[in-house]
C-alpha cells in the first residue's frame, strides 16, 4: 500500500468513527408488562455497545430516571406486540430484558434513551436533556384512544415517533396533536 493510499484509508477511518460517535441518541418506549418482562420499543436496531437509560417505577407509582443498562442485555423479543414507527411508516424493533431486581413489581410504561445522553428533566410524560452533538433533546409520551405515542425532538425537528398499541380503549387520551 502506497503512502497516499494509507493516508486516504486513515482519513476515511477517522471520519467514519467521527460520524458514528456524533450520532444523536435515540428515544424508545419501555413497558413492564403484567408478566414481569421489560420490553423496549425502538425505531432502529440496538448497537450492542450502547448504553440504555430507562425511566423506571418508584415505590409511590411515580417515575424515576434513569436506570442504566447495557444494550447487550436486551435480546430481540418474540413477544407479539403491535408497534409502529410513525415517522417512517416502518417497523419498530422490540427488545426484551430482565427487570432489574430493585424495581417494584407491576405494570409500567415509560421512556428510554439509547446512547450518550445527560437528562436534565424527567417526569411521567417527559424526558429531556442533552448529548455531545445534540444540545437539546426532548421526548414526550402521550396516550391516544388505544395506545401510547412517543415523540422525540432534536430542537424543533421531530426525530422519532413510535406507537405502542395497548389492546384496550383509553377513556381520557392525553395526546392533543400527533405529527407524522
Amino acid at each position: 500500500m502506497g503512502i497516499k493510499q494509507w493516508i486516504t484509508a486513515v482519513a476515511l477511518a477517522g471520519s467514519s468513527a467521527a460520524c458514528m460517535s456524533g450520532t444523536s441518541p435515540d428515544f424508545a418506549i419501555t413497558e413492564v408488562n403484567g408478566e414481569g418482562r421489560l420490553l423496549l420499543i425502538t425505531a432502529t436496531k440496538l448497537d450492542p455497545q450502547s448504553i440504555v437509560q430507562l425511566q423506571f417505577p418508584d415505590r409511590q407509582s411515580g417515575t424515576q430516571c434513569c436506570q442504566r443498562l447495557k444494550a447487550r442485555q436486551f435480546k430481540l423479543s418474540r413477544e407479539e406486540v403491535v408497534t409502529s414507527n410513525k415517522l417512517t411508516d416502518g417497523e419498530a424493533f422490540i427488545y426484551e430484558a430482565r427487570i432489574p431486581s430493585s424495581w417494584p413489581s407491576g405494570p409500567f410504561i415509560g421512556m428510554a434513551v439509547v446512547g450518550d445522553f445527560k437528562h436534565s428533566r424527567s417526569q411521567n410524560q417527559l424526558l429531556e436533556g442533552s448529548a455531545p452533538n445534540a444540545p437539546h433533546l426532548k421526548a414526550t409520551l402521550c396516550t391516544s384512544s388505544e395506545g401510547v405515542h412517543l415523540q422525540a425532538r432534536r430542537g424543533e425537528q421531530l426525530q422519532t415517533h413510535l406507537y405502542l398499541w395497548l389492546g384496550y380503549d383509553i377513556a381520557d387520551p392525553t395526546c392533543n396533536f400527533i405529527h407524522k
